[in-house]
């Protein structure tokens, strides 16, 4: 007996369609959102790399870097770089999400670790609510195996990559040149294979070479560059607030109750990610130089056959830490809440919350951040 047909078939159009949905929207990678046919650079440990580094039109007008006086980082103009935030091991899944004061925004976690501090809190406890800070960058790989010679976005801590470029740049500032589409230089990275405990190894590095580049770029290539400003993938308040405090969306939004607390993990983390957690407790890099890096001119930076001659040596010693800011030794309880409305280091009251070291230990943290808030 012929079974009745109950339901009529419409595969065909809505696999198709389905189809076209996947192919055209942005792919997820982690916490970054990438536009179609754009990959993640990601350099293996204990590699030697060469990359063309490219800038991108910014469309930020709150870009972290920006600063209206030199023309750096401002809506429709060239940068190199993207800032932003990440907090880590956050709820039952130990995600990382961005942190939204990336981009001028409350954050429930930032704002929790405020009150812990003010409370009087054991700083191993606000120190796992700590952000870090990370970099994007667009890069062609040269000469790599592994990856075609086009755009990729590279993602890596501060610590483990801008903290050394800085370094640096401030060694010959016309170093400073190697984004320029143009007159541009190619950057040689040396990236050390480290570990923490028992975890996976990852890049840090250790090394980098400024060469000469075979080939410059024109503004076409900007057609293939990704806008930075717009990968990030920011949760709103109330989804993080709802991770962070392991509850439904329902109960977030800012009326949690006052017994609920997250369970607050130092749990192991990713590759670098576990790096920066013990960055403050473990003694400073000793860098030797030689004096050729800084007296060479751009033009003769660094010579093909000359690429291996040792400029820096990485040593690991048992040593005091070294403080980040020596501003810290000098500047006393008393005198941290004696100006109120004003940085007791310097920094951009209400502007600059968690963008510096000495925000951790600031007892005024609390007062400026929600200066911060309340000028959005």
């Amino acid at each position: 007996m012929k079974m009745k047909k109950q339901f009529k078939s419409s595969f065909k159009d809505k696999v198709m369609k389905d189809a076209e949905r996947q192919q055209s929207r942005a792919s997820s990678y982690g916490y970054l959102s990438l536009p179609k046919g754009v990959q993640v650079y990601s350099p293996e440990p204990g590699s030697r790399v060469t990359l063309d580094f490219l800038p991108y039109v910014v469309t930020d007008d709150r870009h972290p870097d920006r600063d209206p006086e030199r023309e750096i980082a401002m809506p429709d103009t060239l940068w190199y770089k993207r800032p932003f935030k990440v907090h880590r091991n956050i709820g039952a899944a130990n995600d990382s999400v961005i942190c939204p004061t990336s981009v001028g925004k409350r954050c429930p976690i930032c704002e929790y670790r405020a009150k812990l501090m003010k409370e009087g809190a054991e700083k191993e406890s606000t120190d796992a609510l700590k952000p870090s800070l990370r970099n994007l960058y667009v890069v062609v790989p040269l000469g790599d195996k592994k990856y075609e010679e086009k755009p990729h976005v590279f993602d890596i801590s501060q610590y483990l990559f801008q903290g050394l470029l800085n370094e640096e740049l401030e060694e010959n500032e016309d170093y400073g040149v190697f984004p320029d589409l143009e007159e541009g230089l190619t950057l040689k990275i040396r990236f050390e294979s480290r570990t923490i405990g028992k975890g996976q190894p990852f890049a840090e590095a250790s090394r980098i070479d400024f060469l000469q580049r075979e080939e410059q770029y024109t503004e076409e290539i900007l057609k293939e560059v990704p806008s930075l400003d717009n990968l990030l993938h920011i949760l709103s308040y109330e989804e993080i607030e709802a991770r962070f405090f392991e509850v439904d969306t329902e109960e977030a939004g800012g009326k949690l109750k006052e017994d609920v607390a997250p369970t607050i993990r130092r749990g192991i983390g990713k590759e670098e990610e576990e790096e920066e957690e013990e960055e403050e407790s473990t003694p400073k890099r000793s860098v030797t130089r030689t004096p050729s890096r800084t007296t060479t001119p751009i033009r003769r930076v660094v010579e093909k056959e000359e690429e291996e001659a040792p400029t820096r040596k990485v040593k690991e010693e048992e040593e005091e830490p070294v403080p980040v800011n020596k501003t810290r030794e000098t500047v006393s309880a008393s005198e941290q809440t004696s100006s109120k409305g004003k940085c007791p280091y310097g920094h951009r009251f209400g502007a600059d919350v968690s963008a510096f070291d000495d925000c951790d230990i600031c007892e005024i943290w609390d007062e400026c951040y929600e200066t911060g808030r309340k000028k959005k």
